[in-house]
């Protein structure tokens, strides 16, 4: 997609590319795209934080998914530990499944490890940048309220941070029990 004041080549624009995103991603650019111009071309910035959160918003439906997943099975696990004679004898651990989602933890845990220290390189340049604002009107009103977005975003992903590292405890937790079964 392509920002400009007019369709003149020569005068400022902002392009972005982004290789298969997502159909809510294309729908969010593309009403930026109809409405604001003009905030885009003063600070590109902004593209990263709609990216940014929709990229958060996708996480989180993932990470919610993996966490009910990992219930079901904790749940499990906690019922096998409490089981007594034949009881316990007719079940077993789904080692396999308590694999594969120790996986996915690890896997998502390092998402949000790389999605934080991209929102704060993105926000120290962008730092950078508010100390010379481009000329004109609203463009130091329309940096601030983009560093203030990515000040947002750094929150929500040091969130995504934490509940992975609640979620990655638990997991180990759970194979303390098995292994003591």
């Amino acid at each position: 997609m392509r920002w400009s004041n007019c369709h003149d080549k020569d005068k400022a624009s902002v392009v972005l590319i982004i290789f298969s995103a997502s159909p809510e991603l294309r729908d969010r650019c593309q009403r930026l795209w109809d409405i604001e111009v003009s905030g885009v071309l003063v600070d590109p910035f902004s593209l990263f934080v709609i990216c940014l959160d929709e990229f958060w918003l996708q996480a989180q439906g993932i990470v919610k998914a993996v966490g009910d997943e990992f219930s079901k099975m904790e749940r499990i696990a906690l019922d096998l530990a409490l089981a007594t004679g034949a009881e316990s004898d007719n079940r077993h651990h789904d080692f396999v499944g308590l694999h594969n989602m120790a996986k996915h933890i690890i896997y998502l845990k390092e998402g949000s490890d790389a999605a934080a220290l991209t929102v704060s390189h993105l926000q120290d340049f962008h730092k950078e940048l508010l100390r010379q604002p481009p000329q004109g009107e609203n463009a130091r009103p329309t940096m601030r309220m983009t560093s203030q977005m990515l000040a947002q975003k750094a929150v929500q992903f040091e969130v995504w941070k934490l509940r992975m590292t609640s979620l990655e405890q638990r997991m180990q937790n759970i194979i303390n029990l098995v292994r003591q079964d």
